[in-house]
């Protein structure tokens, strides 16, 4: 039986860093076969993925606030 829990913040750091480590795997491949360069690439993965982590931990503390779409179930 599931119980109704609001999501941690621990929960969230976790899985913005899960998604970011399998984003920057993505775009390591993108952005080398766009620029054929390590050190290119290296620097845009590394900059696009500093602050995306960041956003997306934030979109999720603010949607973990929000009780639109939830279901209380008993």
């Amino acid at each position: 039986m599931k119980r109704n829990t609001a999501e941690k913040s621990s929960r969230s750091l976790i899985k913005s860093i899960s998604y970011r480590l399998l984003s920057m795997a993505a775009d390591t491949i993108a952005a080398y076969v766009l620029t054929r360069s390590m050190a290119m690439t290296f620097g845009i993965v590394i900059l696009v993925n500093t602050y995306s982590t960041v956003l997306y931990y934030l979109h999720e503390r603010v949607w973990a606030n929000i009780h639109w779409g939830r279901v209380v179930k008993n």
